[in-house]
């Protein structure tokens, strides 16, 4: 029964130097490891900032060409308007002078009428 203590004993003891010299010869492997992952990391960041920025830069471009040509269509429709409104103006001008044109006719021919019933009274 000794012997088989002593056996596991020294089975454990091998498991656990070898696993603590183990850890000892990878220790610095995983330090260089975790810094090559993290500088990485931090490059692949930097990388996904740059093309974010460019991706909103190229919005922003976009944004303003869509703004002009926006802006220009307003532009366009309001000068439409603009003349739709001075032509409106300008045909109501003209019925204005048609209508002052009528009422002189009828004044002078309601002129006329009375002048004809005062002469045919007298």
């Amino acid at each position: 029964m000794d012997v088989i203590l002593n056996n596991i004993g020294l089975l454990l003891t091998a498991i656990g130097g070898t696993g603590f010299f183990t850890f000892l010869f990878t220790k610095g492997k995983y330090k260089v490891d975790v810094l090559q992952a993290k500088e990485n990391a931090e490059t692949t960041a930097i990388d996904n900032d740059v093309k974010l920025s460019s991706h909103y830069k190229e919005i922003l471009d976009d944004l303003k060409q869509r703004y002009e040509s926006r802006f220009n269509e307003y532009d366009a429709m309001m000068q439409r308007k603009v003349n739709l409104l001075e032509e409106e103006n300008k045909l109501k001008d003209r019925k204005i002078k048609l209508q002052q044109i009528e009422i002189a006719e009828l004044k002078r021919e309601n002129r006329q009428l009375k002048a004809n019933a005062k002469a045919s009274i007298t």
